[in-house]
């Protein structure tokens, strides 16, 4: 008898999940999606002109996860590579700079002079940095200046914490304290970014090819049946012999500990001409800046994305129209993950686990912050345990469950 599934979300994870479910178990497989389009936070959006964007991840690379989600990617689309850099304006009255920033770079913002001997007097002393908290950790690697332009107004506005109340672990893992003499300028990967021709959607509709989707339709609870868990929807009920559910973990369990904490943004969008392929700048090298960061709190805008350069690539940036898009910080809107809710969300795994063929998955599902490449390499060890899941015991499945999740690099 084929194993049923019921996927509840039809993003990258829940399409994702559906492929390889039908592809390696041939299990029959049933998608729900609230939105009237699959795709989640990768959908293509297009401007009332037919102008595309993207709301979430703009591009194809390998950051945290495996190579193999390139290759994997490939089988469904063409992917075009693309020279993807980052900027930060530090203030309102200086150009751009690469980010991670670079002395060379640097140097030549007015406050260049006291960022270099800042950190030529760190380098003298020879001392590792401090980790008594994130602040500690930045000043003692890269000087107060540069803590206090590229990384202080920022995280309070974005994350919404003083440097004083985060640990210096969260440096070390977002790899804070580069400051190189010489930049390359790219953003920092493992792999050559791509953008899909065509955009993300041909993505999905391949990997959902000839699965029962159903759009438009919203899980509403989800409850033990007497053959297997049963999701309830305002257009009937669904069963089956397994759910993954890719939404919200707290929203799942009825928000039984309170609601997990989330960073997040809204956006405003703008149709630009081709007339300025270089609108928010260019590196040292000459590449236009694909996106910027604003770190000071004044502002609400987090990040300025150029699609034109992202879309088209350097030199046909400047040839049609395209999407600048602003991020607006916005804590109502789930999307990033806190590492000071990890507490919280072990009591919300721990209870999911003792929901029998309820499977938590994703970024929302398991309150992680994924790229591409770590979501696939999330799905597919989720289905490699699946048969041990199965078969487990509930502190078993915990486990399990940890390990498919992984941790904060990977």
């Amino acid at each position: 008898m084929r194993l049923r599934v019921v996927i509840v979300g039809g993003g990258f994870t829940g399409a994702c999940a559906a492929w390889m479910l039908r592809e390696r178990l041939d299990a029959d497989v049933v998608v729900l999606e609230s939105d009237d389009a699959t795709g989640g936070m990768l959908r293509t959006l297009h401007t009332p002109d037919g102008v595309p964007y993207e709301y979430g991840p703009r591009i194809v690379s390998v950051f945290r996860g495996t190579p193999d989600a390139l290759d994997f990617v490939r089988r469904f689309v063409t992917l075009e590579e693309r020279v993807v850099y980052q900027g930060t304006r530090l203030v309102p009255d200086y150009p751009v700079v690469p980010f991670p920033i670079d002395l060379d770079s640097v140097s030549r913002l007015p406050c260049g002079p006291q960022v270099r001997r800042e950190l030529e007097a760190i380098r003298a002393a020879g001392r590792p940095p401090a980790e008594g908290n994130l602040r500690d950790y930045l000043v003692t690697s890269v000087g107060p200046t540069l803590t206090e332009l590229a990384f202080a107004g920022f995280n309070e506005k974005f994350w919404g914490r003083r440097l004083e109340d985060m640990p210096a672990e969260w440096g070390k893992l977002r790899r804070l304290e580069r400051i190189a003499e010489h930049g390359d300028f790219r953003l920092p990967s493992v792999a050559p970014h791509h953008y899909p021709v065509g955009g993300f959607n041909p993505l999905f509709a391949a990997l959902l090819e000839g699965v029962d989707v159903h759009t438009g339709v919203a899980a509403q609870r989800i409850e033990r049946g007497d053959d297997g868990p049963v999701v309830h929807t305002g257009d009937g009920s669904f069963h089956g012999d397994l759910v993954f559910a890719t939404g919200p973990i707290d929203e799942m369990l009825d928000y039984s500990f309170g609601p997990l904490e989330w960073r997040g943004y809204r956006i405003e969008t703008e149709v630009v001409d081709g007339s300025d392929p270089e609108r928010l700048g260019r590196a040292p090298d000459g590449v236009p800046f694909s996106w910027v960061y604003t770190p000071w709190p004044a502002t609400p805008v987090s990040r300025t994305t150029d699609f034109g350069v992202i879309h088209h690539g350097p030199d046909g940036a400047g040839r049609q129209p395209s999407v600048v898009l602003r991020e607006i910080v916005d804590d109502s809107v789930r999307m990033y993950p806190v590492w000071w809710e990890d507490e919280r969300f072990l009591r919300y795994l721990d209870l999911a686990t003792r929901q029998e063929g309820v499977i938590p998955l994703g970024r929302l599902g398991l309150y992680k912050y994924v790229t591409i490449d770590s979501t696939f390499e999330m799905v597919r060890r989720m289905v490699d345990r699946l048969e041990s899941y199965q078969g487990a015991d509930a502190a078993t499945r915990f486990d399990l469950l940890r390990e498919v999740r992984g941790d904060w690099d990977n």
